[in-house]
């Protein structure tokens, strides 16, 4: 393959990365208006239940995760296309949210295992 079909590919395939990116920036804009949504509906579910309501809190992890993928393509960090084209979730999956208590129990399970001084139940 010569020079010139090599720069030729190359600037095709910037110019099909150019149709995505404009594309996902509009997906960008209108995700941001739903999280602006979400964000209040959940406030005034908080501010009256006392607490952020468990659904709302999985929905906008999974909407925190799609726009991230989006910011990460536009910017060239990632060369992989958002979702749909790519799974939401790499096969690893991290909970963001986590209960002080349950933290606080796993670490005392762990300890209690790597000391050997500590009583058998």
């Amino acid at each position: 393959m010569d020079n010139t079909s090599l720069k030729y590919s190359s600037e095709k395939a910037q110019l099909i990365r150019l149709l995505y990116m404009l594309l996902y920036g509009f997906v960008l804009y209108l995700t941001m208006t739903v999280l602006a949504i979400v964000v209040i509906v959940q406030f005034v579910f908080a501010l009256f239940s006392g607490s952020p309501n468990p659904s709302i809190r999985n929905f906008s992890k999974d909407l925190n995760r799609f726009i991230q993928q989006i910011v990460l393509f536009l910017t060239y960090n990632d060369e992989r296309k958002p979702f749909p084209f790519n799974p939401l979730y790499d096969d690893v999956e991290v909970e963001a949210v986590y209960d002080n208590d349950d933290y606080i129990a796993d670490y005392e399970d762990i300890t209690d295992k790597d000391d050997p001084t500590s009583p058998k139940p």
